[in-house]
């Protein structure tokens, strides 16, 4: 779906109703913007905007006008070059794009996806999505049918229907337009997460195979450098809810920290740790507990014991 500027979609909702948005109350509130941004006081020098000049706003208002008069508004909105409209086009882009933040209007967006079940993460779950595969346009995640009344009446309240019940169009296609640019933006930050997250485990398959090849020697010190860095991969995992790669990278910790207690038990001088050895050691008898397997009490005792007494020694020389 072709994506609308923030700036041209606010301009195409002021032409289909020259009170939306900034006459509405919601809008005003969230905004801060009392009245038309361009409107100025005669002869106060002053505009609704305070990094504009009188000047300026008079620029803006002119280009406003003309894009309502324009046979295509999105047209003479994109016109490249100077033309007469340049200084209040170029004034409105840059007010809209830094005021965008100002307003919040993206976290009220994100806001309203999480309460709707819409969060990104959530949809690719709820889509059965692995972590490489394709994010799912907002038509897959049914954005509008599910949280568009919502962002309505977030962000116009009962202006935004006729009826009491349907948005009105010009507010729907404003909707939809930053709905849009919403999934757009979130599409980025999927992308980027996944990068890291391929960059993360080939780090750590790498990693692993160095560990783990013939005559390979580790400190505790790399050990833990090691897991570090599975934790940190782990926990982007987690947030995408892939339990294919989650069971894989979490079965690695398992066995990780495994040999990593098995190692604090050394003695303070031991030379450095043959990693491979104590993988085909480790592999060969662990066991992983079931939930159902008791623990008698003298053992549970003699493992607190332990424990204290490993936490208390110093491993100088790792």
């Amino acid at each position: 779906m072709p994506t609308t500027p923030l700036s041209l979609a606010l301009i195409q909702l002021w032409i289909a109703d020259p009170a939306l948005p900034w006459s509405n109350p919601v809008w005003q509130s969230l905004t801060h913007i009392p009245g038309d941004p361009w409107a100025y006081g005669h002869g106060k020098g002053a505009s609704h905007v305070a990094e504009w000049t009188v000047d300026e706003a008079q620029a803006v208002e002119a280009f406003m006008n003309n894009c309502k008069t324009a046979e295509d508004p999105a047209e003479h909105y994109a016109v490249k070059g100077k033309d007469k409209d340049h200084e209040g086009r170029t004034a409105w882009n840059a007010w809209v794009q830094t005021s965008w933040a100002k307003w919040n209007i993206n976290k009220l967006v994100d806001r309203i996806l999480e309460e709707s079940g819409c969060e990104p993460h959530v949809v690719m779950a709820r889509l059965k999505c692995k972590i490489t595969d394709v994010f799912p346009t907002m038509e897959a995640a049914q954005l509008k049918h599910v949280i568009s009344v919502n962002l309505a009446d977030a962000l116009f309240g009962d202006d935004a229907f006729t009826d009491g019940t349907f948005i009105v169009p010009s507010i729907n296609t404003f909707i939809t337009a930053l709905l849009v640019l919403s999934w757009s933006r979130h599409r980025k930050v999927i992308k980027r997460q996944v990068g890291s997250i391929q960059k993360k485990s080939q780090e750590v398959e790498e990693q692993w195979l160095a560990m783990t090849a013939a005559n390979s020697t580790l400190t505790l010190v790399s050990i833990r450098a090691y897991l570090k860095k599975l934790e940190s991969l782990i926990t982007l995992i987690s947030v995408f809810k892939d339990q294919e790669m989650a069971e894989t990278f979490n079965a690695r910790r398992e066995q990780v920290n495994a040999m990593l207690a098995a190692a604090k038990k050394r003695p303070i001088k031991a030379e450095p740790i043959a990693f491979r050895e104590m993988l085909l050691h480790h592999t060969s008898t662990y066991k992983r507990p079931h939930p159902s397997d008791e623990v008698s009490e003298p053992d549970r005792k003699k493992s607190r014991y332990e424990a204290g007494a490993s936490s208390s020694v110093k491993y100088e020389n790792f």
